[in-house]
């Protein structure tokens, strides 16, 4: 009777293992997927799948991934938990086995390009709040100011750079195609992606990173509904902030007690 129990506690381990789900083959149903490097902080919580095109994949302390993690060296931090299971080559701070990591993981994602800027520059002072949307169109840098709001009215955009203070607002009042040539800058507490009632998978953020080794850099509790797409630039997200919408980054950094969810997310 015994050795039944055990036999059958194996076929249920054994079961239960193939049973995971094979990492994501779209870069961006990634929760995070970085093509150089990836580092999630301590204490956050992730939904969905993360992983790495090239090198390392480390997730801090205490962190909570609901989906697999996916890399050639994966480091985990004490308490680290990946439900999905690491496929990978080596395996640090787990004692779960790596599975067999498909090749390629993904196909290369797609370098952003942003043609030639305009030279109208967009901005709202400090304080501020817009009372007409901008309408799509390619302009050159958008700037706005500390505790101010500026909509844009959907459609597709064009910028040279986007730098929002802290505090500020750059909201989507349907989606949105956001095309960045340089790099995207936000503060503190800012709130940048879709309006309340736009679905966060209908706006993204496509980053050249031309001329900047970081594409995109949010400060602690930025609040960002919308996805992330910079291949080939560095993306750097603050502790406590939330991200509602995948990212693809080069060198992606990411704060302790972050909260992400890939777009397709439930």
């Amino acid at each position: 009777m015994r050795q039944l129990a055990v036999w059958l506690g194996l076929v249920v381990a054994v079961t239960g293992r193939s049973a995971l789900a094979a990492p994501a083959t779209d870069a961006t149903a990634y929760a995070v997927l970085g093509t150089e490097r990836v580092s999630i902080g301590a204490k956050g919580r992730v939904q969905g799948d993360v992983g790495c095109l090239s090198t390392t994949l480390s997730v801090g302390a205490g962190t909570k991934v609901t989906g697999v993690a996916a890399a050639q060296a994966i480091t985990l931090g004490k308490n680290a938990r990946v439900s999905g299971g690491v496929f990978c080559v080596t395996v640090e701070g787990s004692t779960d086995a790596c599975m067999a990591l498909p090749s390629p993981l993904v196909p290369p994602p797609t370098i952003v390009l942003i043609g030639a800027p305009s030279n109208t520059d967009v901005s709202a002072a400090k304080r501020s709040k817009s009372t007409t949307p901008l309408a799509s169109g390619v302009y050159g840098a958008l700037t706005v100011g500390g505790a101010a709001e500026m909509t844009l009215a959907g459609g597709t955009y064009q910028f040279e750079s986007i730098d929002v203070a802290s505090r500020g607002k750059l909201l989507c009042r349907a989606a949105c195609d956001v095309r960045v040539r340089t790099r995207v800058s936000v503060g503190q507490a800012t709130q940048l992606g879709a309006a309340k009632d736009v679905a966060p998978s209908g706006v993204v953020f496509s980053v050249a990173g031309q001329n900047a080794s970081t594409g995109f850099a949010a400060k602690s509790r930025a609040k960002i509904r919308g996805s992330i797409y910079a291949p080939s630039a560095g993306v750097s997200i603050g502790s406590a902030s939330i991200v509602t919408g995948g990212i693809v980054g080069g060198d992606v950094q990411v704060g302790s007690r972050a909260r992400l969810a890939a777009a397709t997310a439930p």
